[in-house]
């Protein structure tokens, strides 16, 4: 390996010197003992001589514990997501109109979205692992309860008692691969848990056309459940990722180590703990790039699959499962986007850093996003303009073309904003993580609200370029003013 991919230390200046001289002094002992596990010293984070430590875990493992997180991420959006074939029957049945039937999508985006806040200090006291094992389990009954209740009131309830749970994990992929990750895997390593939370949302819907074709709702509930049940058998595999770097903490007893639930180190968990992530809004180059990526995965992604029953549903008079066909193009998109997002940012910033001497500038990471908003803007033109022109009951495949074009970029801006954010303050990853959720979630909750009024009153071309604009000023503008001011500071 060389230095310019292996060191990543991060000043104030967001300029750095990479050169050995920055190593720490380590006894002879240390030395040979990285050698021996990674083949070198030049590492950023630096492991200690633990095997236990989650640093000197095989890639394997590593790996697998990353999965297990991005498969989380992809679950939370999945099952929001996934009820959308359903809306007309659930409307039906529960005697409500179809936006009202939505809320039950975008209450669980605003409570998966706050509720880490809550969840994420405990785990990082208390450990992880436990506690998702049983949110999973309580997720099974939570779904398998939604397909027998008979009323709207009682599914809002299973719905958000569900989120409440399955929160767990929404906002932990960010302080996962910080534990388990160098800093020059991170580009590839968040775009594994950005890829499962953007493909989450039309693999749901996707997989429920089918369903909702051949059966009831109710067989969406037990896949649900099913999809819980995996994910206790992997999470029953899964080793603790929280590690005691030699804090001196009471060693539990027998019983409460078999449960798994207790306190990992010596923090204290008070009102801070859970207020800390918003301290990260001191930092505006973190807040403008949170906003950015927030704005752009509502135009990006959250219009698409919500409103995709209202648009091409309503439009060329699908079935459940043509409609859920239609989210391929989703999830086409936004596999080629990550392809062309965080490897590709991985191997721009060692090209940068050689280029530079040695020298690396975190903006440089900046570069890539610019052909995310781009593919963004293009996919909402041809978006708008083929919906605006597609006759009732002809259908065309030109505005699922630009849906793919519009994921494709969307994958792309998120990943990098990620990983720049986070390259802004590596030690607050997690804190990062939290506020990145909170906002984009809370802001994906507000969006569904008008965009019914939107499409009514501006027709697809109009909201199209509506949300272009919104696009490129919160954008890919605020990322420029971003980039440029950080350049050389």
């Amino acid at each position: 390996m060389s230095l310019s991919s292996d060191i990543e230390k991060h000043f104030e200046s967001h300029i750095e010197s990479v050169s050995a001289e920055n190593l720490p002094e380590l006894s002879r002992e240390h030395i040979e003992y990285l050698m021996e596990r990674h083949g070198t010293i030049e590492l950023d984070p630096l492991p200690s001589m633990d095997p236990e430590d989650p640093l000197n875990w095989p890639n394997w493992r590593k790996n697998y514990e990353i999965l297990i997180i991005a498969y989380q991420c992809f679950m939370g959006t999945y099952f929001a997501a996934g009820l959308t074939p359903a809306y007309e029957g659930m409307a039906e049945e529960y005697g409500i109109d179809i936006p009202t039937a939505s809320y039950l999508t975008s209450s669980q985006i605003a409570i998966m979205g706050v509720l880490p806040l809550f969840w994420v200090p405990i785990m990082n006291t208390f450990g992880r692992r436990s506690i998702l094992l049983y949110s999973a389990i309580c997720a099974i009954g939570l779904n398998i309860a939604g397909a027998y209740v008979t009323t709207y009131g009682q599914q809002m309830a299973t719905r958000c008692l569900y989120a409440f749970f399955n929160a767990t994990a929404s906002a932990l992929g960010s302080a996962v691969v910080s534990d388990l990750s160098f800093s020059h895997e991170r580009g590839k390593k968040n775009g594994w848990w950005s890829l499962g939370f953007v493909v989450g949302t039309p693999a749901g819907p996707f997989l429920s056309g089918f369903i909702m074709q051949y059966s009831t709702k109710k067989w969406i509930f037990f896949m649900f459940a099913i999809m819980n049940a995996i994910q206790v058998v992997l999470f029953f595999f899964s080793k603790e990722t929280v590690y005691n770097r030699g804090d001196k903490i009471e060693e539990p007893s027998k019983l409460i180590k078999m449960i798994g639930i207790f306190r990992r180190n010596s923090k204290k968990i008070n009102v801070g703990a859970f207020v800390k992530p918003f301290k990260q809004a001191a930092n505006w180059r973190i807040t403008v790039v949170i906003l950015a990526a927030s704005v752009t995965f509502a135009y990006a992604n959250i219009v698409l699959i919500v409103e995709m029953p209202q648009t091409f549903g309503a439009i060329f008079e699908l079935s459940p499962q043509a409609l859920g066909l239609h989210y391929i193009a989703l999830i086409v998109g936004s596999c080629i986007g990550e392809g062309l997002a965080g490897p590709l940012s991985d191997w721009w910033m060692a090209r940068s850093i050689k280029k530079r001497n040695g020298q690396r500038v975190i903006a440089d990471r900046l570069f890539i996003s610019y052909n995310g908003y781009l593919l963004v803007i293009v996919g909402l033109v041809v978006w708008g303009v083929y919906l605006d022109r597609a006759q009732p009951g002809h259908w065309k495949i030109n505005a699922l073309i630009g849906s793919a074009i519009i994921a494709a970029g969307n994958n792309i801006v998120a990943t990098v904003l990620i990983t720049f954010a986070i390259d802004c303050n590596p030690a607050c990853a997690a804190d990062i993580g939290l506020y990145m959720t909170f906002v984009r979630q809370v802001y994906g909750f507000i969006a569904p609200f008008y965009f019914p009024y939107m499409f009514t009153n501006l027709g697809f071309m109009g909201s199209a370029g509506l949300m272009i604009g919104l696009v490129f000023v919160f954008g890919s503008l605020s990322t420029a003013l971003v980039h440029i001011l950080s350049r050389n500071k």
